[in-house]
């Protein structure tokens, strides 16, 4: 799937920061089925000093804008997934 495509389907989801690993700051959320998705924002240095977390505040998907991510069902069996750095 393309981030267009991921964006188009799921941007108006939900997500809160939930950590920061190398360069890149990672989001969590549900969907109203139960499914779980998560989406990363940076990769490099330079991206993530323009970046504002807020902690506990909702975003959606599209405000973040992210470089990769992924659904997850309850089994935790993807459902889609992008990755375009």
């Amino acid at each position: 799937m393309a981030r267009e495509e991921f964006i188009e389907k799921y941007g108006d989801v939900k997500v809160k920061f939930s950590d920061y690993y190398k360069y890149t700051f990672n989001y969590t959320g549900s969907l109203p089925d139960g499914s779980k998705i998560s989406i990363g924002y940076g990769g490099n240095y330079s991206d993530i000093y323009r970046h504002e977390v807020v902690s506990d505040k909702e975003e959606t998907v599209l405000s973040v804008y992210p470089y990769t991510g992924v659904v997850l069902d309850a089994n935790g069996q993807v459902i889609d997934e992008f990755y375009d750095y």
